[in-house]
Formats: C-alpha cells, sequence, structure tokens
C-alpha cells in the first residue's frame, strides 16, 4: 500500500498523533509511535491509513486523531494540507469519490471543532440574565435575544430559537433560577412576536400592492364638466328621475360621494373633494347646484 501511495510531500505536523502499541491499540485508525519518528515516516502512514480504511471509517478516523493531540484544529488543517500536497495520488473514479468523502469530513469537522472553540471562549453573563443552567451549559434568553437580533432572515431567526427551546427541553435542568421566566416560554413568546409582525408585514404589503393596481388598472375618468355640474347629474338621477317608480339609481348621498371621487377628476385632472360632494348634494345648499343653462338636461332620456 505504502509503495503504491507513495508520498510526494510532507505537511508540516507541529504535533504527531501516533501512539504506543498497547493493549488499547486501535489496528483500523491508530498509527505506531516510533523512535525519532521523522515527518516523512509519519505523513506517510496517514496516507496508508486513509487509502486503505473503507469510506465509511474516514469520519472516524479524522475524529480519532483529533482526540489524540492538543490542537485539535491545528492538527486538521495540517492534515488537509498533506492531502493538497499529495493530491495527485487521488486519481481514478474510486480515489476521487475517497477524495470528495475526505474533504466532507474535514469541513464537517472543523465546524464542530470552531464551535467548541467559540464556546469555550465565551464570557458567561451574570446570573441576573441566566434562566437556567444543566450540567453541559447555560441557557440566558438575554443571550439569545441578541443573537436573534444579529439574524437576518425570520425564518433563521425563528429556526435560532427553535433549535434552543428543544435544546433546553432535551437536557437535565440542575438549576433554575426563578427571577426570569421560563426560557421555553421566553422563546415561544418570541417567535410568536416574529410571526405575527412577518405576518401584518405580508398583509401590509399586500395591501400597498393591491392599491397600486386598482389605480393602475382603473384609471379616474376626467370630467370637463363643472364639479357641481357633474354632481347635478347624479342628483337628478337619485332624487328627480323615476323608472317604474323607482328613482334612476338607488344609493345613499355617501355612495354617490365616494362613486364620484373614487372615479372622476376634475377638468385640471385633479381629486374631486368628497366634502365638496358632499356640500353639493346637501338638500339645505340648493345654492351650490348649477343654475339655468349651466344645468345638464338630461331630461330627455326619461
Amino acid at each position: 500500500m505504502s509503495e503504491k501511495y507513495q508520498l510526494k510531500e510532507t505537511a508540516p505536523f507541529v504535533q504527531f498523533s501516533s501512539v504506543k502499541v498497547t493493549d488499547a491499540f486501535n489496528d483500523l485508525f491508530d498509527i505506531e509511535a516510533i523512535p525519532k519518528q521523522s515527518l516523512e515516516d509519519y505523513c506517510q502512514q496517514i496516507l496508508n491509513k486513509i487509502f486503505s480504511l473503507p469510506l465509511k471509517n474516514i469520519p472516524a478516523f479524522i475524529a480519532h486523531h483529533c482526540n489524540l493531540v492538543k490542537k485539535p484544529l491545528l492538527w486538521l488543517n495540517k492534515f488537509e494540507k498533506l492531502i493538497e500536497l499529495n493530491i495527485e495520488l487521488f486519481s481514478g473514479t474510486r480515489n476521487q469519490s475517497r477524495l470528495l468523502k475526505i474533504y466532507t469530513c474535514l469541513e464537517t469537522k472543523r465546524e464542530k471543532l470552531e464551535s467548541q472553540d467559540i464556546d469555550e471562549n465565551k464570557i458567561k453573563p451574570a446570573k441576573k440574565y441566566i434562566n437556567a443552567e444543566s450540567e453541559e451549559r447555560y441557557f440566558s434568553f438575554y443571550e439569545v435575544q441578541k443573537e436573534v437580533d444579529r439574524i437576518s432572515t425570520d425564518r433563521e431567526k425563528i429556526l435560532f430559537l427553535t433549535r434552543e427551546k428543544f435544546a433546553y427541553e432535551r437536557a437535565i435542568i440542575t438549576v433554575q433560577y426563578l427571577q426570569l421566566p421560563l426560557f421555553p416560554k421566553e422563546c415561544d413568546k418570541l417567535i410568536n412576536e416574529i410571526e405575527t409582525l412577518a405576518k401584518l408585514q405580508e398583509e401590509e404589503k399586500s395591501t400597498e400592492l393591491s392599491e397600486k393596481s386598482t389605480v393602475d388598472f382603473f384609471k379616474k375618468v376626467k370630467t370637463n364638466l363643472k364639479v357641481n355640474q357633474l354632481v347635478d347629474v347624479f342628483i337628478q338621477l337619485q332624487r328627480e328621475y323615476f323608472v317604474d317608480s323607482r328613482p334612476a339609481i338607488e344609493a345613499e348621498n355617501s355612495e354617490i360621494v365616494q362613486l364620484i371621487c373614487n372615479n372622476f377628476t376634475d377638468k385640471d385632472g385633479n381629486p374631486i373633494s368628497p366634502q365638496t360632494v358632499k356640500t353639493i348634494m346637501m338638500p339645505s345648499k340648493p345654492e351650490k347646484r348649477p343654475k339655468g343653462s349651466n344645468i345638464v338636461d338630461i331630461s330627455k332620456h326619461f
């Protein structure tokens, strides 16, 4: 195996993950530590292992060696460098699949290690901000809320909150600080708030689009009549002309006001004031209606 996959170039490993042969020696994963082991020998043995392992064992191999060194993330980076420097050994369809598997496992392990580093370096907040503690972690809605504020989309916010809530429910809580509300209830309240606001924003957006569509599709008609002449036409139809003993149009004053203002502009293209129309239509304001030759006579149609 070592002859077939001969090392092309070494990677600068700072610490070797090789171990002495004991009863606990794992033949599948472990590399034997030998006196004055050289970097070249160590790198060659790493290559021998990754080419001999079944694909399903590669994740466990990487995790195993990370556990054997003091700085697993550093070892992982050097391991990736070793693969990169000897990339030509991975020719052929089978070895390309092996290479893809290695890179996938590398990224997964790196993300996990980096996440652990963040958790270890994280400063624990004051107790007044902690809702509860388990053996493995603490639950602080104060910190959760700050993290939610950093997340850009509502979907990601809800996903994060849901994961935190489930983590609490899976945990064995050792301390519950009663001065603060229950952690999962706080998560649920914030999820509900996000969903409610999102729904309202969506409704507002839909309303704006609907109003815009109405404006676009139902353009107002410009009248070259005076406003009181136009209104008077509707007054005549409402009050003075009948069809089979019924008004030509049956509508309340408010409905006619809305009809005129929503569908007509004045001769200059300006909106017609609802208050103006309302005043003209008042029976107590006959002086507002047109007089004499200014009246649009519709009697010939009845």
